[in-house]
């Protein structure tokens, strides 16, 4: 591989972990949490939903959700209500407070990837995007990238290298959501 290529994955690298220094830093800002972010954003698609739903669809434990949801609580951006149907469960809401942190938190996320493309034109932008999307095809060895699949593709990576870092699990979940 020539320096220009080697270069080339560096830098992609060095953008992912940048990013994810600012996402660090604007979570600190908002008071929620790389990994609380997703779980809020669940619930507000899914208000009055279980923890037990919650585990499933993250693939986290019940334990690890309960944890979260404490301090989400705790912090008042959420509360939990018991279950008329099962009083050893709870139903999560989000508060008032809970939705503005929400849009808050947005709203630094997207500024986040607003400043990576600061001063592109739109052409450049879907250059870039061309670039990267038929660098993807090649290492899927397709024509097309279908989102879905994607998604599968790197599941089945993680679980085939053991993969059982909770964060890399809740990253994979918000494929759905593309």
């Amino acid at each position: 591989m020539n320096d220009l290529k080697k270069q080339t994955i560096f830098h992609f690298k060095m953008i992912d972990l940048y990013r994810k220094y600012l996402f660090r830093q604007a979570s600190k800002k908002t008071g929620v949490f790389r990994g609380q972010f997703p779980l809020l954003e669940y619930i507000s698609y899914h208000d009055g939903c279980s923890q037990i739903a919650m585990s499933k669809e993250y693939n986290i434990s019940a334990a690890a959700i309960a944890k979260s949801i404490n301090r989400l609580e705790n912090a008042n951006l959420i509360r939990k209500v018991a279950d008329d149907s099962n009083k050893r469960a709870n139903l999560i809401y989000i508060t008032d407070l809970g939705k503005k942190t929400l849009e808050n938190s947005k709203a630094q996320f997207e500024e986040i990837d607003e400043l990576g493309f600061k001063d592109f034109s739109d052409e450049e932008i879907l250059t870039f995007k061309n670039l990267v999307d038929r660098m993807l095809m090649n290492f899927l060895g397709s024509n097309e990238i279908d989102d879905n699949n994607l998604c599968q593709v790197i599941n089945n990576l993680l679980r085939e290298d053991g993969c059982d870092d909770k964060k890399d699990k809740t990253n994979i979940k918000k494929c759905k959501r593309i």
